[in-house]
């Protein structure tokens, strides 16, 4: 039964307890390091003094009822682990455990309690990852206490020499002592659970705040401002937003560009890469570093800042590096070092992004080499024997006829960019046409109307593929190839219509072209096809017509539309 001053010492000692755990909450450097994710040994264990301080104070505030003496020093050791983490709960309950080794009272019972003492702590430790951040209700903190409590006892009956002296103890102190401490369990921890709440507002606090902050970065990627202004504007985004000291860009063997407001030198005075970024370059990983290297450039101004570094990598080829300064505090400032990690991911993928448009416009330019070179065997044996038939009866005009062959060749392979003037588009198909026309002669017959004078960009060689289908394909029963070719206005651009009166298109073969199917008669159209719908969209591409009446192709070019590809 609890006597009348044992009840009040056991309330008083219970009071004690919430006030110094809501003390502790309030604490700011506590709080931040009892939420630190990654805590250094000497942090664990200077926060494992503060424990030890509960289980002391629990020990020598314990009330002498007979053999036993009533403490909490078991809320102290668990609320360690439980807290603090496996570490913590190592270094209290084993600190904890010797103080109750050398000052239990009676002598025969201090094994046993300083054992008990090491078990709590160890015992919240192993549970830490299941309460941590919250995650816990009260009736595990129950079965967790009053499991403690039996492991207590049944150290008592196995350390202790006289068994009588721990039946004896057990009998006074297990009810009292397991209810004061189950009940002071769930008071100690709960004051921190208010803790937890304020974590989880101010992650999400943080989580908007990178969010913004990735927002403005990836602004910055896609704009066009010069590479010195953007590396700038980029080191100025993340010092206005994070507790950084300073942050610095560099290549692979010097500073491109930085910012620290304790050193005064420019760029063009650093000589030297700091060593963290030289370990990042070497490692391919975020490498972090206390203090600077002795004897550096960087040891006296930065002597209070922790640094970390991020490589650069595009390919697996290391580019260069981010380094960031951060002001050395008692708790780390987890956030900033987890920030570099997402920045380093999206420079990363700007990086890969950038290089993969890279590769493909290289891709392209080798596409319209080749599309320049891919010059139709035939049509130039055809050409020049044309003209050498021509010559015996006309030499005028196949000197007329070789102007506009070297016309049609210079247009074909002097192009360096993706698009060229529409007009210029169309004299390429009228020197391919009175060329053609000089073969076929009046078997040959070309009716060109042009609505409209354009010089709305258009894609490179991309007429020239219809047309040659439409002379090659387009002969109609009375043996002639008609072949009309009308250029008119549309809102907001052009349309190039191409007709001729073949016997048309199978079926077959218009549905490959519209799945970009390779078709040995057709690859010039499939070619086109797909060049325009890169270009325009799947909207975009060859708008054919085909019966047994001839074929019509229709091409609509917009020059907005085609203005922004002309920026690439």
């Amino acid at each position: 039964m609890l006597t009348g001053e044992l009840a009040d010492h056991l309330i008083i000692n219970l009071a004690a307890l919430i006030i110094i755990a809501n003390l502790l909450s309030h604490i700011h450097v506590f709080r931040k390091t009892i939420l630190q994710e990654h805590r250094s040994v000497k942090q664990d264990f200077v926060l494992s003094l503060v424990f030890v301080a509960l289980i002391v104070g629990s020990t020598s505030l314990e009330v002498n009822m007979g053999l036993y003496g009533f403490n909490t020093r078991m809320i102290g050791a668990m609320s360690a682990g439980l807290l603090g983490g496996p570490l913590v709960g190592f270094f209290a309950s084993m600190l904890g455990g010797l103080y109750v080794l050398l000052t239990a009272s009676p002598a025969v019972l201090a094994h046993s309690e300083a054992f008990s003492t090491v078990c709590f702590g160890l015992l919240g430790a192993g549970f830490y990852p299941y309460f941590q951040r919250g995650k816990w209700k009260y009736r595990d903190l129950i079965l967790l206490a009053v499991f403690a409590e039996l492991f207590e006892i049944f150290s008592l009956l196995r350390l202790t020499v006289s068994m009588k002296v721990a039946i004896e103890a057990i009998i006074e102190m297990s009810i009292p002592m397991m209810l004061i401490n189950v009940v002071g369990l769930m008071v100690f921890i709960a004051n921190f659970n208010y803790v937890f709440i304020q974590q989880d507002a101010e992650t999400t606090r943080q989580l908007q705040r990178i969010g913004t902050v990735t927002g403005e970065l990836m602004d910055l990627f896609e704009n066009d401002r010069s590479y010195a202004d953007n590396l700038s504007t980029f080191i100025d985004i993340l010092m206005d937003n994070f507790d950084y000291s300073g942050v610095m860009i560099t290549d692979r063997s010097k500073i491109l560009h930085w910012r620290h407001p304790d050193i005064r030198l420019t760029v063009d005075e650093m000589t030297e890469l700091p060593l963290i970024a030289v370990h990042a370059m070497n490692s391919g990983q975020l490498e972090t570093m206390e203090t600077p290297p002795e004897g550096s450039v960087w040891e006296a101004a930065l002597n209070d800042n922790y640094s970390a570094a991020v490589p650069f990598a595009v390919n697996g080829q290391v580019r260069g590096s981010l380094v960031v300064w951060v002001k050395r505090t008692w708790f780390q400032k987890t956030i900033e070092l987890e920030f570099i990690r997402i920045v380093h991911n999206l420079i990363l993928f700007q990086l890969s992004k950038r290089e993969l448009s890279k590769q493909l416009e290289l891709t392209s330019q080798a596409e319209l080499k080749a599309l320049q070179f891919q010059v139709n065997p035939h049509f130039l044996f055809n050409a020049l024997n044309t003209i050498s038939f021509v010559c015996r009866e006309d030499s005028e005009r196949a000197v007329k006829l070789l102007r506009v062959l070297a016309s049609y060749f210079r247009y074909s392979l002097k192009q360096r960019n993706f698009m060229a003037p529409l007009a210029d588009e169309i004299q390429h198909v009228k020197d391919y046409l009175r060329i053609e026309e000089a073969r076929f002669e009046e078997k040959l017959d070309i009716r060109f109307y042009e609505d409209t004078e354009s010089d709305i960009p258009v894609p490179i060689l991309i007429l020239q593929p219809i047309i040659e289908n439409a002379v090659r394909y387009g002969i109609s029963a009375d043996g002639y190839r008609h072949v009309t070719v009308r250029v008119s206005r549309l809102e907001g651009g052009v349309s190039v219509r191409i007709r001729d009166r073949g016997p048309g298109i199978p079926e077959e073969v218009l549905a490959d072209i519209a799945a970009d199917n390779d078709i040995d008669d057709h690859i010039g159209l499939t070619n086109v096809n797909r060049r325009l719908k890169a270009i325009y969209g799947d909207e975009g591409g060859l708008q054919i017509t085909s019966d047994g009446d001839g074929t019509v192709i229709e091409i609509d070019f917009y020059g907005e539309r085609q203005d922004e590809q002309g920026d690439r």
